[in-house]
């Protein structure tokens, strides 16, 4: 076996490790955030940063006094490692993916760990800063019954309105989980779903199944036919299963505590 071979097989097996290993959101995370930006966002993040910076020149401090207060109550990104801020772009796209939710930690129902506690007390002290605005990125699960063991990210708001991953805790998710969900993340992706099962079912349906007439072929316009009745009326069972389970899109829950309730 040569070099090539050799390096093709280790390449694979990468993949297939990485395909099949269980989801760290805190990578996933910084991946998505290194595979979108480009040095446009880059730019405009800057001049973003200079136009919120001069609202606290001298001569604008008392036309912007609430804005002003609230410099005490988020962390400054300036201090900060940046391959630890996230925009909510960035954070949005994660919770949709694996269908997570980014909500206020009042909402939590597990308890927070002590060593979260401690890093947010040695922040608070070291910037004389009273942190507020805090959100947790966990699964729905979470927010909704005690003892859920899943991975939670904890952040805390910055001045230019980002978002400072502070700490992570719990048991990273299960790598089935983005394919599970994949149907529900928006509307798109629920229909791609759709047309791609009726496909399948149609295709592997023999030609008796489908018509009556004895001539017929196995491609036919007998099996088109089937093929839109089947999906019409797959859409219909969905729309009101997603509606008498109060399921919802993740896209329109990420970041909402209720759903139909």
């Amino acid at each position: 076996m040569n070099k090539i071979e050799i390096g093709l097989l280790f390449k694979v097996y990468r993949i297939n490790v990485k395909l099949f290993a269980d989801i760290n959101i805190h990578d996933q995370l910084a991946s998505w955030k290194n595979d979108i930006r480009t040095k446009e966002d880059q730019v405009l993040s800057e001049a973003h940063k200079i136009l919120h910076s001069d609202l606290f020149s001298e001569k604008r401090v008392l036309e912007n006094l609430q804005q002003y207060n609230k410099v005490y109550e988020v962390l400054e990104e300036e201090l900060l490692d940046p391959n630890r801020i996230f925009s909510l772009f960035e954070i949005k796209e994660i919770a949709v993916r694996y269908r997570l939710k980014f909500l206020d930690t009042p909402l939590y129902k597990n308890e927070i760990p002590y060593k979260a506690i401690i890093k947010l007390k040695e922040l608070n002290t070291r910037y004389y800063k009273e942190l507020r605005y805090f959100k947790i990125l966990a699964p729905n699960e979470a927010f909704y019954k005690e003892g859920n063991r899943a991975e939670a990210l904890l952040f805390i708001k910055t001045n230019y309105d980002n978002y400072y991953m502070l700490e992570s805790w719990g048991e990273r998710l299960n790598w089935t989980r983005q394919w599970k969900h994949w149907p529900m993340r928006n509307f798109e992706t629920l229909a791609l779903t759709l047309v791609f099962l009726t496909l399948c079912i149609t295709l592997s349906l023999p030609a008796a199944f489908i018509t009556l007439d004895a001539q017929a072929g196995y491609w036919s316009g007998y099996r088109a036919a089937a093929f839109f009745h089947m999906l019409i009326f797959n859409f219909g069972v969905t729309a009101y299963v997603t509606f008498a389970f109060a399921k919802n899109f993740s896209s329109t829950v990420w970041n909402r505590y209720r759903d139909f309730e």
